[in-house]
């Protein structure tokens, strides 16, 4: 009676056993995880900074530069798209005029990457844009030296030297009709050639008429001082003739 005991107890443990581990494994089946994957915020996180960037795209295309430059400064949180929206950041400056901001993004870049001749050319520009003349000067005979026949460069140093009306002096003359006797020869149909040339003899007749004046005030003087010079030799004429 008692081994009937026993093994009735044992059938009734070993039924239980069997129904609760079929209960386990259907509910590991059905029951979802509630504990978040490993790395699955930071892939978030990720989408979101890449979804700015295509924000900062979309406006770009729009022609919208200050409102793609908003998206742009949060993409660039994303490590992987920073030089990308960097880039992007510094163009919309430039297409707004914010020429500051602009400079110092493109220095920035220009920094990581300094043999870039587009980014030297687009700094150029800005530091003309600001006025600073000299150092825009300074950049575009870097570039001529290293690609003397480069027809965007040598425009836009034209341009730089003719744009500093005060201090078109003799040596910016000079260096003016060097780049253009190369541009003429280069490229003869450039459409901005008679620009250029009506440009330099507008600034020569300014020096020009500067010397005149000088030359006029001097011929003045002169003509004084022979008027002068005719006074005395008739006074010492009477004098002489006076018994």
């Amino acid at each position: 009676m008692k081994l009937k005991k026993s093994y009735l107890a044992k059938s009734i443990a070993a039924g239980f056993l069997a129904a609760f581990v079929l209960i386990s494994f259907s509910s590991c089946e059905t029951t979802e995880l509630s504990v978040p994957v490993p790395g699955q915020g930071a892939v978030k996180t990720n989408n979101i900074y890449a979804e700015y960037y295509n924000l900062g795209e979309s406006y770009f295309k729009l022609e919208d530069y200050k409102k793609a430059a908003e998206y742009y400064e949060l993409a660039m949180k994303k490590k992987e798209q920073y030089w990308a929206a960097c880039y992007k950041l510094a163009k919309c400056y430039a297409f707004t005029s914010d020429w500051n901001n602009a400079l110092a993004m493109y220095k920035k870049i220009l920094k990581r990457d300094p043999e870039n001749a587009s980014l030297k050319a687009s700094v150029a520009y800005i530091y003309s844009m600001q006025g600073d003349f000299k150092n825009s000067i300074l950049i575009y005979e870097e570039l001529l030296e290293a690609q003397p026949k480069n027809q965007e460069y040598l425009e836009n140093y034209l341009a730089v030297l003719a744009a500093d009306e005060k201090k078109f002096e003799k040596k910016n003359a000079v260096k003016f009709t060097e780049a253009y006797d190369t541009l003429k020869t280069e490229y003869p149909e450039n459409k901005n050639l008679k620009t250029f040339e009506d440009k330099y003899k507008e600034l020569m007749n300014i020096v020009e008429e500067a010397a005149e004046e000088t030359s006029e005030e001097g011929e003045a003087e002169a003509e004084e001082g022979e008027g002068e010079a005719e006074e005395g030799d008739e006074e010492t004429a009477i004098t002489d003739s006076v018994p």
